[in-house]
């Protein structure tokens, strides 16, 4: 049975995501009719989720954008909204399955030391996602993303990069789970500031973690809370997904291991480009599809200057 959980605030940030997002809404009717406030903000999709929601589910608090900000802005603007002690961060492409917050809730009530607690994400099949990560360190930009990806798939550093060893089935703290799903104390979201809003799309949670674990505040991975991940909903329609996931990821290294870290982030980048542009020709000759080559090189020459 559902247990009233009033002190609870879920927000989710969409964009361009309507029908996902109506599915959403639905899984979390429970949850607020068992007293949780629900939070809607609408990034200026242009899709009609603004209007869906308000015709569909007038009981969610709608916060709809007149442009782009940026998912951790977005989400920030949101949890500005939010009254309850704890905050439930739900990406648009995610459903809530039947007594996952009030396991997520009992967890975090039971032990306030915890940072945040994250639930096992499964997709629409039912199998469990691989979903935490350790922390990004410099091996990590040498070896994921570049052509020693393909040339040692198997490195230790990918390994541990991507937590191969870790089974998802068993409850454990983790270093870095994604916040596509995520409770945590609204006091400590508040202290921490939320996102950092100079991370547009990517790389905001991995701050987030980092930030958590700096306080000494684990975050705990609990496998019998479950929610319902389709992934890349949003992601998949940028044009320019690669530019700003490398822009993310240089600036998350600059923040936490300063500017010569930004040099070798550059560098290592560079490496997995000239493979690229290398292997343009091959490609073109071959038949198959590859993108423009001028626009590359634009991209790249104004991530060199960044």
């Amino acid at each position: 049975m559902t247990q009233p959980h009033p002190d609870l605030s879920v927000v989710v940030s969409t964009w361009r995501t309507r029908d996902l997002l109506r599915t959403c809404l639905q899984s979390l009717q429970p949850v607020h009719a068992a007293g949780a406030e629900v939070i809607v903000v609408e990034d200026a999709g242009g899709d009609g989720s603004d209007a869906m929601v308000r015709g569909e589910f007038a009981w969610a608090k709608l916060v709809a954008l007149d442009t782009n900000v940026g998912y951790s802005r977005a989400t920030n603007l949101g949890c500005t909204k939010a009254q309850g002690e704890f905050l439930l961060l739900l990406n648009a492409d995610t459903e809530v399955r039947s007594d996952a917050v009030e396991a997520l809730l009992d967890f975090a009530r039971a032990h306030p030391g915890h940072g945040a607690v994250a639930p096992r994400l499964v997709g629409p099949d039912g199998a469990t996602q691989a979903s935490c990560m350790a922390l990004p360190r410099w091996s990590t930009a040498l070896f994921f993303a570049t052509p020693l990806e393909r040339i040692w798939p198997g490195s230790p550093e990918l390994r541990r990069y991507f937590m191969r060893d870790f089974d998802h089935n068993h409850e454990r703290d983790v270093p870095q789970p994604p916040t596509a799903a995520l409770l945590m104390p609204r006091a400590l979201w508040q202290e921490l500031a939320g996102f950092d809003e100079s991370f547009g799309l990517f790389f905001g949670d991995v701050d987030l973690a980092r930030r958590l674990a700096s306080r000494a505040r684990p975050i705990r991975f609990l496998p019998a809370a479950e929610v319902v991940h389709h992934g890349g909903a949003s992601t998949g329609q940028l044009h320019d997904f690669v530019a700003r996931w490398h822009a993310d990821r240089l600036t998350y290294f600059r923040k936490h291991h300063g500017a010569l870290a930004g040099v070798w982030v550059k560098a290592c980048t560079t490496l997995a480009w000239a493979a690229h542009v290398m292997a343009w020709p091959v490609r073109r000759m071959g038949g198959k599809t590859s993108e423009p080559l001028r626009p590359l090189c634009r991209s790249f020459g104004a991530f060199l200057v960044s």
